[in-house]
C-alpha cells in the first residue's frame, strides 16, 4: 500500500503527537508541516525529518505532494482552514472539538465530496476495554438499554497552572470549555460501544464557569464552562446523562456506565488512581442478586489502533473513518443544545 502523503498544520502541543504516530505508521509519510511561528515549524520539521516547512496553511495546501492534512490548532483557526483544504480536494483529519457549531460541520459536509474527513474524538474508543464492552453490548446480555451515563469531576489542584491556555475556556477560540474539550471523547467512546444506536431527541442542561475562588485556574477573559450537566432524552426510552467538571470544589470522581434491564457495564475510559482499570459486568441473578464479573482488565490487551491509522486506512481502502462528519454532527448538535438549554432554561429539541 502506497503511503498517504501528509501535511500537518499546527506544530504546537498536539501537532507533534500526530507526527510521532505518523513516524510509526508504514502507510503514512509526512511531507510538510506549517505553523505561524516559523521557528516552531522549523524545529518540528528537523525533529521528524520532514522535507518541507511553511509559515502558513495556504502555502502547505498549495503543495501538490500533500494528499491529506492534519489540522492541529484551536477551532476558531481550524475551521476556515478545513474549508480551504476540502475546496482544494484534500482529505482532512480534524482535531477536537470538530467545530464551534453544527452549521460549521454541515458546511464541511457540503464541501467534502469524495474526500475522507475524520475526527479525533474517538481516541479512547481505540482500546481493548472499548472493544470488550462493545462485544458485551452486542451480545444482548444487558437486555434493553435504559441509561447511558458519564460523570467525570476533577477537583481543583492545590495551586493553579502559571499560564492557563487562553483558548481552553473561550467560546470564541474553542467553542466552549470542558464540554467541548473532553465530552466529545466521552460521547464518542460510549456511542462507539453502543454501535451508534442511541438516537438523541431533546436536551435539558446547565453549565457554570469557574467559581470566583478558582478564577486563577483559567486564563483572564475566560467565558466558557468549567462544569456542566445535561440530561438527553433519546429514542426507545433511553436516557443519556452527562456531567463533567474541572477546577471545582468537588472531590475527584468519575464513572462511565451503560445500564440495561438485565445487566450493567462499568467502564474505565480514563483510569482513576486507586480504582481497578477494568470493565465490570453486573447481572441480576435470581436468588443471588447482582453478581459482578470482570470481562476485561489491564493486561488483556489495550491498543487497537489510533485515529491517524484509521484515517490513513480509510483513505486507501475507500471507506468511512471511525468517526466521520455525520457522527460528529450528532455530537455537535448535542453540544449546541446543551449551551442553548443552559442559556434559555428550557429543553431543546434535536
Amino acid at each position: 500500500m502506497e503511503p498517504v502523503r501528509l501535511g500537518v498544520i499546527g506544530c504546537g502541543v498536539i501537532g507533534p503527537s500526530h507526527l510521532e504516530l505518523a513516524a510509526g505508521c508504514d502507510v503514512a509519510k509526512v511531507v510538510a508541516v506549517a505553523d505561524l511561528i516559523v521557528d516552531r515549524a522549523r524545529s518540528v520539521a528537523e525533529r521528524f525529518h520532514v522535507p518541507a516547512c511553511y509559515s502558513s496553511d495556504s502555502e502547505l495546501l498549495q503543495d501538490a505532494r500533500v494528499e491529506a492534512v492534519i489540522l492541529a490548532m484551536p477551532v476558531v483557526d481550524r475551521t476556515p482552514v478545513a474549508y480551504k483544504a476540502l475546496t482544494l480536494g484534500k482529505h482532512v483529519l480534524l482535531e477536537k472539538p470538530v467545530a464551534a457549531n453544527a452549521g460549521e460541520v454541515e458546511k464541511m459536509m457540503a464541501l467534502r465530496g469524495d474526500r475522507v474527513v475524520a475526527c479525533c474524538s474517538p481516541r479512547l474508543a481505540f482500546t481493548g476495554h472499548a472493544e470488550a464492552a462493545a462485544r458485551c453490548v452486542e451480545s444482548g446480555v444487558l437486555g434493553r438499554i435504559r441509561l447511558v451515563r458519564f460523570r467525570a469531576i476533577q477537583g481543583a489542584a492545590p495551586v493553579p497552572s502559571e499560564n492557563p491556555p487562553p483558548w481552553r475556556q473561550s467560546m470564541k477560540q474553542n467553542g466552549g470549555g470542558i464540554l467541548v474539550n473532553w465530552s466529545c471523547y466521552d460521547l464518542d467512546y460510549l456511542m462507539q460501544i453502543l454501535g451508534w444506536q442511541v438516537k438523541p431527541k431533546c436536551v435539558m442542561a446547565r453549565w457554570w464557569p469557574a467559581a470566583e475562588k478558582m478564577s486563577k485556574y483559567v486564563a483572564p477573559g475566560s467565558d466558557a464552562d468549567s462544569h456542566f450537566i445535561a440530561l438527553v432524552q433519546c429514542e426507545d426510552g433511553i436516557v443519556l446523562s452527562m456531567e463533567r467538571a474541572e477546577f471545582t470544589s468537588a472531590s475527584t470522581d468519575q464513572a462511565w456506565e451503560i445500564i440495561g434491564t438485565d445487566g450493567s457495564l462499568h467502564l474505565p475510559m480514563r483510569p482513576q488512581a486507586g480504582k481497578p482499570d477494568a470493565v465490570v459486568l453486573d447481572r441480576f441473578v435470581p436468588g443471588q442478586g447482582v453478581v459482578s464479573e470482570t470481562i476485561w482488565q489491564e493486561g488483556d490487551g489495550d491498543s487497537r489502533g489510533n485515529v491517524l491509522g484509521d484515517f490513513i486506512l480509510a483513505i486507501r481502502e475507500g471507506r468511512q473513518p471511525r468517526t466521520n462528519l455525520e457522527r460528529a454532527l450528532v455530537m455537535q448538535k448535542i453540544t449546541d443544545a446543551i449551551y442553548k438549554s443552559s442559556a434559555t432554561g428550557a429543553s431543546v429539541p434535536l
